[in-house]
């Protein structure tokens, strides 16, 4: 590989990886209000582990945030989590 290539090749990662980072932190506030709000009255369970970048499963209810368009919560397994409505993609788990 020569210099050129490994240098076009660092700079694709390197956005690519500030593209991954400005969306695995949700604001404050998203953060905020999925934490206190209230948990369903029947809890919800699936098989599968949460993971950070993988979607949840068509059973999961996928709550919007109001305000946020690009965030939405569920609460699974007890864990709180922040996802991407429109992929229903795992943004962050709240711990």
């Amino acid at each position: 590989m020569n210099l050129r290539t490994a240098g076009i090749a660092a700079a694709i990662l390197m956005a690519s990886n500030a593209v991954f980072a400005q969306s695995a932190m949700p604001p404050e506030k998203v953060i905020t209000f999925v934490q206190k709000a209230p948990a369903p009255k029947e809890r919800v369970v699936i098989k599968e582990k949460i993971v950070v970048g993988q979607p949840l499963p068509d059973t999961v209810v996928v709550t919007p945030i109001p305000d946020e368009i690009g965030h939405a919560y569920a609460i699974v397994n007890d864990e709180r989590v922040i996802v991407e409505p429109s992929t229903r993609k795992v943004i962050n788990v709240i711990q």
